[in-house]
């Protein structure tokens, strides 16, 4: 049980919700693009559907995994991401257009607010249990914008496409989540019930690996939904499917080979055998041989399992940089990893030599303005997150659900 009294956050986050809520609506009544866009057919909805699935049920389930926060994780996935939807749809509205070009609302729209919203939840992942609601979506508000500035320069000025731009999303949400959990979080351990809160148990596993799934099913949809040509999207989801496939195998065979009883750790499986559709979605359009997304595959299982197995106990104590969900090693690394597959491609295909070492240097320059902008624009957030006027949770109450919920059987004062 959570010891001692909880701060209550009814003087703050009702009026911050209402609020928010109540601008969202006036934007869209009075600045954005009135009615909604003619379409001919709703044929990208199916997968705009699948994407929803994963944001909302997918992610909120992985975020479940601890055994007395899997309220929290869960509902929280959804109000911010219901936030960010509404928030990422105004800022792309307003930076990627001038007032005479804005684009109606439409599927387009819907698409990018999703994807866009996504790096946020990655976020949200390294900071699980740490932070209360206040602060998650304080930095929803001040994520969004910074992650949008960064699509904007790659697309505007590094000229790299719209698929690309977004697939940086996993990179930037890893390391802006890094970034703010090294300012705002004091080192851990420290209490002995946050210690002991931060585990799982079997039940709420069952709800994390089941979010897994969920995610896994409906990855091809996320590393596809940004493509228009028929060739790009086929390729997108069939080399997809061949890389989580891979890394799928990589897990379970390394995390085995590591362990010395030949035993499976569910915190691996749940979150490395991602990895492959992370790294994919940099490459899966371009490629045409299912070798090369299944090797990709494969490496990014590698090397996930091996940051989880020897580096995420550790990394506390090296880094001062707490990672409740191993988001470093899920997203961080293997995104990394896609980004520099996608440099190495570049130049080995049948390109002129120009051109290939142009768009080498421009995969280069987008990784190096992602970690900088998520890095950067992380630690100045972690120290506007660190004002007394949000209420930060003490250690004693990190992990645990019953600061933010009503249980009827528990003394709501503990």
């Amino acid at each position: 049980m959570a010891p001692r009294y909880p701060a209550s956050l009814r003087g703050r986050l009702p009026w911050l919700l209402l609020l928010l809520q109540t601008v969202f609506l006036v934007v869209f009544m009075i600045v954005l693009p009135q009615g909604y866009k003619l379409e001919k057919s709703l044929k990208g909805y199916p997968a705009l559907q699948d994407v929803t699935v994963l944001i909302f049920l997918g992610h909120g389930f992985l975020f479940g995994f601890l055994k007395m926060f899997a309220f929290s994780g869960i509902a929280f996935n959804f109000l911010n991401a219901a936030i960010g939807l509404q928030w990422a749809i105004i800022l792309d509205t307003l930076i990627f257009k001038n007032y005479t070009e804005m684009e109606t609302i439409g599927i387009n729209s819907l698409r990018k607010g999703l994807m866009s919203t996504f790096p946020v939840l990655i976020s949200c992942g390294v900071v699980l249990g740490k932070m209360n609601p206040v602060q998650l979506v304080v930095m929803t508000l001040l994520e969004l914008p910074v992650f949008t500035a960064n699509r904007y320069i790659m697309t505007q000025h590094l000229k790299m496409n719209n698929h690309n731009s977004m697939m940086h999303g996993h990179i930037f949400g890893a390391y802006f989540g890094l970034a703010v959990s090294w300012i705002i979080i004091p080192p851990l351990p420290g209490n002995k019930a946050s210690e002991e809160n931060e585990k799982s148990r079997p039940k709420s596993e069952l709800f994390s690996i089941l979010g897994t799934l969920f995610l896994w099913m409906f990855w091809p949809s996320y590393n596809s939904i940004m493509l228009t040509d028929s060739s790009q999207l086929r390729n997108a989801v069939y080399n997809t499917f061949f890389s989580l496939a891979a890394s799928t195998v990589t897990v379970f065979s390394v995390s085995a080979l590591l362990n010395q009883k030949g035993a499976f750790k569910m915190i691996i499986v749940r979150n490395a055998i991602l990895a492959g559709g992370v790294s994919a979605g940099f490459i899966a359009y371009m490629v045409q041989h299912p070798w090369i997304s299944m090797t990709l595959g494969l490496l990014a299982g590698l090397v996930s399992t091996i940051g989880f197995t020897y580096l995420q106990n550790t990394m506390n104590f090296i880094t001062l940089v707490h990672d409740t969900c191993g988001i470093h090693y899920t997203f961080g690394m293997p995104g990394l990893l896609g980004g520099i597959a996608y440099t190495v491609i570049i130049l080995v295909a049948d390109f002129g030599i120009g051109i290939s070492s142009f768009q080498a240097l421009v995969g280069v320059g987008c990784i190096l303005l992602t970690l900088t902008l998520s890095l950067g624009g992380g630690i100045l957030t972690g120290l506007l997150l660190k004002c007394k006027l949000l209420m930060p949770p003490k250690k004693w109450h990190f992990f645990h659900d019953q600061p933010y919920w009503v249980f009827p059987h528990v003394d709501s004062h503990i």
